[in-house]
């Protein structure tokens, strides 16, 4: 079963040209000129009930404008999307009970009054049973810890305070889906690490599908099994996020620490063998190997482990999420062809930058 389907979804706004000068206000008084923008180009997905779906791109990269069409906020210029079924900007009244909306910039709480007041005019706004909404309240309440907070006016809160209280207002009526815009922006990593902690158990208890937008790629590491990726309004990777980094990884690093550094053309012969491995003198004590994807860790590591080197301490290092994205974009693509290209430029500058240390090395060896 599907949660969200979308089809060809393109999104165009008319944006006005202001022109120059005294002159040219006069002229946008009586003639005005528009620029047309394409936000969303043609995109199509499907998201599966349960799923926890990361969406992410750049600024202007269409994230936000799919999720206000997805909520039935913005109508599309064309294509198609069912969200629960329902067409969103059709079937409001029926759509809006089976989902629930936090943006991080905007509050759906009234500012003036006190939170547990908010809470009860948004059981009325979604007609929730009174024994349903207290049920649904309390576990809400425990889960995210607010029990100190219902009777503060929400302008008192913190910007966690604030966030926390946002999440039980978007699931107070038991939604089957949830669209996060930017959740967790502005906070610290406790909150964070409470935030992600509570959705995980929505989802895994209750089933509830989340669609989340975030510039936070920790948050992406934390909760997606799946990734979509837009670029300019295109979606340019839909998949796995462990596809994605084996894909784009350039490799690891392993750091070793040693009681007495051994020559780097000592451990050069180490590896040899293996191809693409590179070693590189860090300081007196610590040398790092490079190695590509295709090498087993395992077997670089026995390598070394077995050769009695006095090793003190093994750091393995991934190439971090935040890198592999920043890299997508800089190629403009997420095709294995990208990455093959990017992979093996890293792979050179890896070479290049190894020649110094091992010509170094070379001539220490023949000192007396």
């Amino acid at each position: 079963m599907l949660a969200i389907d979308v089809r060809d979804l393109r999104k165009q706004f008319q944006v006005q040209k202001n022109r120059e000068g005294l002159g040219g206000a006069i002229k946008d008084l009586f003639k005005r000129e528009y620029n047309q923008i394409t936000a969303v180009k043609d995109i199509t997905f499907q998201i599966p009930k349960g799923e926890i779906c990361g969406y992410i791109g750049e600024n202007g990269a269409g994230k936000s404008t799919t999720i206000k069409m997805l909520t039935g906020i913005l109508v599309p210029t064309s294509g198609q999307i069912k969200v629960n079924g329902f067409v969103p900007y059709k079937e409001r009244e029926k759509f809006v009970r089976g989902i629930g909306v936090v943006f991080g910039q905007r509050s759906q709480l009234w500012w003036d009054i006190g939170v547990i007041e908010s809470f009860q005019l948004l059981r009325k706004v979604y007609r929730v049973p009174e024994a349903e909404f207290r049920a649904r309240l309390d576990e809400l309440v425990e889960r995210l810890h607010l029990g100190d907070l219902l009777n503060r006016p929400v302008r008192k809160l913190s910007l966690g305070q604030r966030m926390r209280c946002e999440l039980v207002a978007s699931l107070l009526h038991n939604p089957s889906i949830l669209f996060l815009d930017e959740p967790t922006i502005g906070l610290d990593i406790v909150v964070k690490t409470e935030i992600r902690e509570f959705l995980k158990k929505i989802n895994r208890e209750h089933g509830t599908t989340i669609l989340l937008t975030t510039h936070d790629l920790q948050d992406i590491e934390a909760l997606c099994s799946r990734v979509i990726m837009l670029d300019d309004g295109r979606i340019i990777y839909d998949g796995g996020l462990d596809e994605l980094k084996s894909r784009w990884s350039k490799g690891r690093e392993l750091q070793f620490q040693f009681g007495e550094l051994p020559p780097l053309n000592v451990l050069i012969q180490l590896t040899e063998g293996l191809h693409g491995v590179n070693w590189t003198i860090d300081n007196e004590l610590t040398a790092t190997m490079w190695l590509p994807n295709e090498v087993n860790v395992s077997d670089a590591l026995a390598r070394v482990v077995g050769s009695r080197a006095d090793i003190r301490d093994i750091k393995i290092m991934e190439t971090n999420t935040d890198d592999i994205v920043r890299e997508i974009y800089q190629s403009g693509s997420a095709s294995s062809e990208a990455a093959e290209k990017l992979s093996a430029q890293s792979a050179e500058s890896v070479d290049a930058a190894s020649e110094v240390p091992v010509a170094a090395a070379s001539e220490e060896v023949k000192k007396p």
